[in-house]
């Protein structure tokens, strides 16, 4: 298993002196090999010391042993002389860079997410190197035996065979690393950079051993050495696209750089003017290095297609408009894809929306639903990027993640990122893969999520106005359902006035024929009165004599007639329950509110529910919970004057009380011995209506029966009056009442005296 490839402590400088003392050593010995005299070993000496102290600096493990083993092979390499020791130092370095980049693949960092990172172990290419060099190392120090002799008599050839093996050993460990890797984030350009350094270092390694005047070994050792340390450093390095775009310009250097060197080079070798050719060939490798930038546009992932239009699109998406900032983005995202593409989608929530733009440049906006899982497994993936080759990659492992991916397939995508903005998720933008066949980069992705940033601001803005506009016609809906409640409740409100006003008004009917009489007159004028001021009511009717029809008229005449009028027998049982008194739903109080309360023969009420009424009318407040105050006008009738009432013990003080001035002047209703003017329109009124009852048509009284009942004093009253009227409509000859159906009822006035003439009203 590869040691981590995580930053330690910096290493004090005790600790790194035996690394460069072993580097100066190795260049000491190849100044030594030379005996002095050679310059190279004395260039080389320094360049190798200072790659050892560069190396010694880092505070990777991997890194400071790369390193050491890169400043062991050039400092090896020094000298123009044979010496089977350097050669030994060389291999030494050789097989610790080796080793070391086969750690460092084993370590390559993850970006993290739902890929999980699989383990390659080193163990098995660090062995077969090891043995090689051991051996190269073995036949090049060993003495002469014949027991070694097979070993000792080749040692440039086990040499060979361990760079041999050593390359075999990175090339298969690399490319088996990144295709068990190949679904991580980062891993595409690490790749890239590991394989065009591999393939540059080995052209350039063999053009200098074909075309060049450096020993052939040397220059594989070295090229070797490169390839271990730069693999290693590709791989350590924390930032996968800045090793991507180094190792892009450096082919792109190398390629067009180095063949402009050996142009020059041949140009210089066949003419007289050698310093022309290479003015010639600087001025051409300063224009390839200044215009590096624009030459390795095309090496870049997709030709840099994609990149170009990320790019695009975070310009035009910082448009103070936001629809032209989402429809411009969209728009710079489809032309890698082309105009048979589907279009890119931006998702902005609350409203879900997702917004797409035709091949006209038109933006287009919808309600659709978007998978739950989609944010969440996107959030926790490396730039907040879901890539759809994972999905369909774990889709067999992770049963939760199908869902998923059967919806990036059926709409094409090939990306999903997270549009946030401080912390707050605003939205998804889904890009399709269209003709697309390669797996997207780390580089892409960072730009992708660059651009998602910038959408951000524009995909609030939109989301607040959408949301402000479902609220609008959210409140607009509720403007016009409450309209329509308000109608629909009026109009129940006028029925139910419409039928208190029917019912108050067939209560009131009696009151409305033959009020005649001075009596009757002034009585109803007093009602109306009171009720015109809404005042309480105190009214004492004899009995027999039924007041409800004169209350009922009055109330409709008064200031309350489109209010309900509630009537209370006192004498009933049911209205003794105090329980009811105090039940909201159907206590005489609540129903009466805004009304009229009637308590006939209110003294027969219990004192309990007296003494509620007089309270709740008092303080104006019902016996229950209720944020309004209690308004009603109270009525109350007896027989008797409400003093004597109080004072019989009867009638609760603080109902009396609440009569006010009415408890002292009460309003007698007259009998009908009193009101002799009202006795024919009232007998006229009662024969005609109980005729149409039982006969079907209407009855009436001739003037020898109208003069007998003128005659009778009905003690009975209105009760003995109606009684009359039914026994003498079923007596009647051809619907006419005579005086002998009234002498047959054997009626006996109070008052034999008492005349009338019969012609009167």
């Amino acid at each position: 298993m590869a040691p981590p490839a995580t930053s330690l402590p910096m290493v004090p400088w005790r600790r790194r002196l035996p690394s460069l003392a072993g580097v100066a050593y190795v260049a000491i010995l190849a100044i030594w090999t030379d005996g002095g005299r050679e310059p190279g070993a004395w260039l080389v000496a320094p360049l190798a010391i200072a790659l050892a102290i560069v190396a010694a600096r880092r505070r990777s493990r991997v890194a400071r042993a790369v390193g050491w083993g890169l400043a062991v092979v050039v400092a090896s390499l020094g000298a123009d002389r044979q010496s089977r020791a350097l050669d030994a130092c060389g291999a030494l370095g050789l097989l610790v860079t080796t080793v070391g980049a086969c750690f460092a693949l084993a370590a390559l960092p993850s970006e993290g997410g739902m890929v999980r990172e699989e383990p390659t172990s080193p163990v098995t290419g660090v062995v077969v190197v090891m043995v090689a060099w051991w051996a190269a190392i073995v036949a090049g120090l060993a003495p002469d035996r014949r027991a070694v002799a097979w070993m000792v008599d080749y040692p440039s050839a086990w040499a060979e065979l361990a760079l041999a093996t050593s390359a075999a050993v990175l090339v298969t460990f690399a490319e088996r690393t990144l295709r068990r890797r190949s679904l991580e984030l980062g891993l595409i350009e690490r790749g890239g950079a590991i394989r065009s350094v591999m393939g540059i270092l080995t052209i350039g390694a063999a053009l200098l051993a074909v075309l060049g005047r450096a020993h052939p070994d040397a220059v594989a050792r070295l090229a070797l050495a490169l390839v271990g340390v730069l693999m290693a450093v590709a791989a350590l390095h924390p930032d996968a696209v800045q090793v991507a775009r180094v190792a892009r310009r450096a082919v792109l250097l190398a390629v067009l750089g180095g063949a402009a060197a050996l142009v020059g080079a041949s140009a210089a070798e066949g003419m007289s003017d050698a310093w022309r050719a290479t003015v010639v060939t600087a001025a051409v490798a300063l224009a390839i290095g200044a215009s590096a930038a624009a030459l390795d546009a095309p090496l870049r992932p997709a030709g840099g297609a994609w990149l170009d239009a990320f790019s695009r699109a975070a310009d035009e998406a910082v448009r103070a408009e936001p629809d032209d900032a989402i429809r411009e983005a969209l728009l710079a995202l489809r032309a890698p894809l082309g105009l048979s593409s589907p279009s890119p989608e931006l998702w902005t929530f609350a409203p879900v929306l997702v917004a797409t733009v035709d091949a006209a440049g038109y933006l287009h906006e919808r309600e659709a639903e978007l998978p739950d899982t989609l944010v969440f497994v996107a959030a926790a993936e490396p730039e907040a990027t879901v890539r759809a080759n994972v999905l369909d990659a774990l889709e067999v492992r992770r049963p939760e993640l199908r869902s998923l991916a059967r919806w990036m397939t059926d709409r094409g995508a090939m990306l999903a990122t997270v549009v946030a903005c401080e912390g707050e998720t605003e939205g998804v933008l889904v890009l399709p893969r269209g003709q697309r066949s390669e797996p997207p980069s780390l580089e892409e992705v960072r730009a992708l999520k660059r651009l998602a940033d910038r959408l951000a601001a524009a995909c609030r803005a939109r989301g607040t106005r959408a949301r402000m506009l479902a609220q609008e016609r959210d409140a607009a809906a509720r403007a016009e359902a409450a309209q329509e409640r308000i109608e629909r409740m009026h109009h129940d409100r006028m029925l139910d006035v419409g039928r208190d006003a029917l019912a108050a008004s067939r209560l009131a009917r009696p009151a409305t024929v033959g009020v005649y009489s001075a009596a009757s007159r002034m009585a109803l004028e007093a009602l109306e009165r009171r009720t015109a001021i809404g005042a309480p009511l105190a009214v004492v009717a004899p009995s027999g004599v039924d007041p409800v029809p004169f209350l009922a008229r009055a109330h409709l005449a008064g200031a309350r007639g489109n209010r309900p009028l509630v009537l209370v027998d006192g004498t009933s049982a049911r209205e003794h329950d105090l329980a009811r008194w105090r039940d909201p739903r159907v206590s005489p109080l609540a129903l009466a509110d805004q009304g009229m309360l009637v308590l006939l023969d209110g003294a027969a009420l219990p004192g309990d529910v007296q003494h509620l009424v007089a309270r709740a009318c008092t303080e104006r407040r019902a016996p229950w919970e209720r944020p309004g105050a209690l308004d009603l006008q109270l009525a109350l009738t007896s027989a008797a004057d409400p003093d004597d009432l109080v004072t019989q013990g009867r009638l609760d003080p603080g109902l009396a009380l609440r009569l006010g001035d009415a408890r002292a002047a009460p309003i007698v209703l007259p009998r009908l011995r009193d009101r002799p003017e009202d006795l024919r329109a009232i007998l006229t009124d009662r024969l005609a209506r109980e005729g149409l009852r039982v006969l079907g048509r209407p009855a009436g009284i001739d003037h020898g029966g109208y003069a007998r009942l003128a005659q009778y004093t009905f003690p009975g009253e209105d009760a003995e009056l109606a009684s009359i009227i039914q026994r003498l409509v079923q007596r009647c000859q051809n619907d006419v009442v005579s005086a002998a159906d009234i002498d047959s009822l054997q009626l006996q006035s109070e008052d034999p005296d008492r005349r009338k003439d019969p012609l009167s009203a």
